[in-house]
């Protein structure tokens, strides 16, 4: 990013040139067809490719008809939702009994509910739009937040009281919401790496093909 056009262009001068001196021969045809009448550089799934007229229109004809199919096939926001909920509900069980029986909150189970959200969402065909990734943002946030909640109170149980004490104690008790509060900071900070991926890196493994950018 910070290399200036210029020097990108510099570039691939020399390495144009070098290949010119290797004898390498230029791509000056249609990848699909082979003719060389009405070429253009398109950007196809993010790899450049060269085609004619006729090919880009059939790429994209049957591209349309894949993502219409698709759509046809998924669901809805909520569907994807409930999927992604249900697929969180054994990470969390698994993040207490692991609090509960070894002795440790095991914050770094944040991780995997980060990462299982996602995956739930996908295998109940939940609908791919731009509320999908703050659903999943959004799930997260819930199912770490309650591990977080009913961890502590099972460890309160777990100490000889009953749960309307243990619950009692973590609305009250000082000490008990320290923990807490500490182990959802830490629970957070370990599901950015997920939520980043999610929010800003993951794309959508959506059809494409259009013309190619110029630098």
């Amino acid at each position: 990013m910070p290399t200036k056009i210029k020097t990108v262009y510099a570039l691939f001068d020399f390495v144009v040139d070098l290949l010119k001196k290797l004898n390498i021969p230029e791509q000056n045809r249609c990848h699909s067809c082979e003719t060389n009448e009405k070429i253009t550089y398109y950007d196809l799934n993010h790899t450049g490719v060269l085609l004619c007229d006729d090919c880009f229109k059939q790429i994209d004809n049957k591209f349309n008809k894949i993502e219409l199919e698709r759509i046809s096939k998924e669901k809805n926001y909520l569907t994807g939702f409930l999927g992604a909920i249900m697929f969180s509900i054994p990470a969390i069980i698994l993040w207490v009994l692991l609090a509960v029986y070894l002795g440790e909150i095991s914050s770094g189970m944040a991780f995997a509910i980060a990462l299982v959200g996602f995956l739930g969402y996908d295998y109940f065909k939940g609908f791919r739009g731009k509320l999908t990734r703050y659903i999943i943002f959004f799930t997260n946030i819930v199912s770490i937040f309650v591990a977080n909640v009913i961890t502590v109170i099972a460890l309160l149980v777990k100490q000889g009281l009953t749960i309307n004490q243990a619950i009692f104690e973590f609305q009250n008790n000082p000490s008990a919401n320290e923990i807490f509060m500490k182990n959802s900071i830490l629970s957070f900070i370990l599901s950015f790496i997920p939520w980043i991926w999610v929010l800003f890196i993951r794309k959508d493994d959506k059809l494409i093909i259009k013309p190619a950018e110029k630098l």
